[in-house]
C-alpha cells in the first residue's frame, strides 16, 4: 500500500470505476455535467498533454471514499486521447500482464479539433463551453458491454482528474515532479479532493499500451486479413507447421475451438512479416469503438498495428470478440503465405496471446 495519502487517509483499495450491479446507476444530472466542463475547460485551456504525453500520473481521487487511480496521454499525430484507469499500475504494468486492452471501468477521454457531429458541439455549448475553445473534449467508459456514457460518479472522478492533471502540469517546473494535493466543491456542496504524482518511469523501449499503433503491418503490398477460428485438433496440426511458434507463459489447454487471426502476406513477403511482428512482441488484438464503427489493434509490447477499422464487419468482430472472451482470452495470431488450398500454404509464424490475466 502506498503511504503517499498518509496513514490517516482510509483508502479504497479495490476501486472499481464501473458501476455497481447491484444498486441502480445514479444518472448524470446537468449540475454534474456542467461541473465536469468547467474543470475540462481549464485542462483544455492549459493543454497538459503538450508536456505530459505519454507520462503516466499516479491519482488519488476523494468521492467519499479515497480511490487509486492513474491518468495517461497518448498522442498519435494530431490525435490525443487520455485514460482513467483503476489502480496505481502504468499502462506498461498491464502490459507486462499480459493485458492487451485497458480494463473495465477505464475512463476514455478524446480530444477532438474538428467534431464531426454537430450534435456534439451543441451539447457542450449547452454546459457553457465556448464555441470556438478547441480541442472538445468526449467521454466515455469501457464496460464489460461495451463503451457507454459515464454516469454520475464516474463525471465527478473524471473532474477532480482534471483538476488534479492541470494543477500537476502548472506545479511542474523542468524536470522537478512534484506532488500536489488540492479540493473542490462539488455540486451539493460535497467536497472532493485529490492527489497527484508522476508515476515511477517504465521501460523506455516499450510502448505505452494502446499508444500510436502502426498502419504499415503489410508494407508497399497487399495483404489479407480474416478472424477465424479451428476446432483444437486442426490448430495442432497448424502449429506443427509453423516455422516460428511462440508460446504464451500459460500454456494454450484444449478448447473446442481456438480463436485466431490469420495475416496473408503478400507474395515472398510471409518471413519479413513474421519478423516484424516477432519485434513487436504481440500481445494480443485489443478493440475500440467510435460512433458505429469499431476498429481492431494487434497490441505488442514494442510496437502495435492497426488490423480493421469497420462499420460493416463491425457485428462479425463483436462475434470473434466474444469468442475469445469465452476462451479465456486465448487467441493465437497467424502469419502464412500463399493462396487456395490451407495445406499448401506457408505458415511462417504463430504467436499466442491472451486478451486478459485469468
Amino acid at each position: 500500500m502506498s503511504d503517499f495519502a498518509g496513514p490517516d487517509v482510509e483508502r479504497d483499495m479495490s476501486i472499481d470505476l464501473l458501476p455497481q450491479r447491484d444498486a441502480r446507476p445514479r444518472m448524470t444530472d446537468r449540475g454534474d455535467l456542467q461541473f465536469l466542463y468547467q474543470q475540462a475547460h481549464r485542462y483544455v485551456t492549459a493543454r497538459p498533454w503538450e508536456r505530459l504525453a505519454d507520462k503516466s500520473l499516479y491519482l488519488d481521487l476523494k468521492v467519499g471514499s479515497w480511490l487509486e487511480a492513474c491518468f495517461q496521454h497518448i498522442s498519435n499525430g494530431p490525435r490525443t486521447v487520455g485514460l482513467l484507469f483503476p489502480g496505481h499500475r502504468t499502462l506498461l504494468d498491464l502490459q507486462a500482464a499480459g493485458l492487451s486492452e485497458p480494463p473495465a471501468g477505464t475512463i476514455f477521454v478524446e480530444l477532438i479539433d474538428e467534431p464531426s457531429s454537430s450534435n456534439l458541439l451543441r451539447e457542450i455549448v449547452s454546459y457553457d463551453w465556448p464555441a470556438d475553445l478547441r480541442p472538445v473534449p468526449a467521454f466515455q467508459t469501457i464496460t464489460p458491454s461495451g463503451w457507454l456514457p459515464l454516469e454520475r460518479a464516474q463525471t465527478r472522478l473524471l473532474a477532480l482528474a482534471f483538476a488534479a492533471i492541470t494543477d500537476f502540469d502548472a506545479a511542474t517546473d523542468g524536470s522537478t515532479s512534484p506532488e500536489i494535493n488540492g479540493e473542490l466543491t462539488m455540486p451539493g456542496a460535497t467536497r472532493g479532493r485529490y492527489r497527484a504524482r508522476r508515476a515511477p518511469s517504465g521501460d523506455g523501449d516499450l510502448v505505452p499500451l494502446m499508444g500510436m499503433p502502426r498502419d504499415d503491418l503489410y508494407g508497399d503490398v497487399d495483404g489479407g486479413l480474416t478472424f477465424t477460428s479451428l476446432p483444437w485438433s486442426e490448430y495442432c496440426g497448424l502449429r506443427a507447421r509453423s516455422r516460428l511458434f511462440r508460446q504464451t507463459k500459460l500454456a494454450f489447454e484444449e478448447l473446442p475451438q481456438i480463436p485466431l487471426v490469420e495475416l496473408s502476406a503478400g507474395a515472398g513477403q510471409g518471413a519479413a512479416m513474421a519478423e516484424k511482428l516477432e519485434a513487436a512482441d504481440p500481445l494480443g488484438v485489443a478493440f475500440g469503438e467510435k460512433d458505429a464503427s469499431l476498429a481492431a489493434i494487434l497490441m505488442g509490447l514494442k510496437e502495435s498495428y492497426f488490423l480493421i477499422d469497420t462499420e460493416e464487419e463491425r457485428e462479425a468482430l463483436l462475434l470473434w470478440r466474444h469468442l475469445v472472451r469465452s476462451s479465456d482470452g486465448a487467441h493465437a495470431i497467424v502469419v502464412t503465405e500463399g493462396t487456395g488450398d490451407q495445406d499448401a500454404q506457408t505458415v511462417h509464424a504463430i504467436f499466442e496471446c491472451r486478451s486478459r490475466a485469468r
